[in-house]
């Protein structure tokens, strides 16, 4: 296991990336290994360092967010994005799951609320401000595929996934086999049209299916 979490920085407003800078360097197991000014130069920090988290601004200079975290994903598959952001409109908060992000807090967040992120997205959760998860769910897109065509046991191992644990410790915590949620995990796919587990979060939290654990409650 990594010593620490390596993290780039991607703001275009210089006194906040280096706020947000300070802030995790001062965790002995996170270390900033790059930063950058625009979204386009973002990518290409990730795909060279290939760090564990890349924290996105939505807005900034080359591509959005957005569009970063879409590249970054094809080009650090094993890195996981963190978008800080200004705006808590629900539709941002959609397209950046939909594009790959791991996760979503707003610029108004504490301190220790953002570190705290970045240690969850980088073990594989999927992370979201309490009041942002909440507006997803007042806002419910409609969806072909609901929560009740599902059967309970599916709908168990997809809340399991949206909190980042793996196929193995699906099976563990609810005393089934390893077999039996590959194979429930190959039903939530054909009944969302999805291909990965990724795909099947979005898609859940996205339609208020499931709602991801609130920061705060961690």
């Amino acid at each position: 296991m990594a010593e620490f979490i390596s993290v780039v920085i991607a703001e275009d407003h210089t006194l906040v990336r280096e706020g947000t800078r300070e802030i995790l360097e001062r965790e002995p197991d996170l270390q900033v290994v790059g930063e950058a000014a625009r979204g386009d130069l973002a990518v290409e920090l990730a795909q060279r360092l290939q760090p564990d988290v890349v924290i996105l601004d939505m807005r900034m200079p080359g591509i959005n967010g957005i569009e970063a975290a879409r590249q970054i994903t094809g080009v650090a598959p094993a890195a996981r994005v963190l978008i800080v952001s200004a705006y808590d409109d629900e539709d941002y908060v959609r397209e950046a799951l939909r594009a790959g992000a791991s996760g979503y807090l707003l610029k108004t967040a504490p301190s220790r609320e953002l570190v705290e992120a970045v240690r969850a997205v980088a073990a594989g959760s999927t992370v979201l401000q309490a009041e942002l998860s909440a507006r997803l769910a007042r806002s419910r897109l409609p969806s072909q595929y609901a929560s009740d065509e599902l059967s309970p046991r599916e709908l168990d191992v997809l809340r399991l996934i949206a909190r980042g644990l793996a196929n193995k410790e699906v099976a563990q915590d609810l005393g089934i086999s390893l077999r039996t949620v590959e194979g429930h995990l190959h039903n939530i796919f054909e009944k969302f049209r999805v291909n990965s587990r990724t795909e099947a979060v979005v898609h859940a939290v996205t339609h208020a299916i499931v709602s991801i654990e609130p920061l705060a409650e961690r």
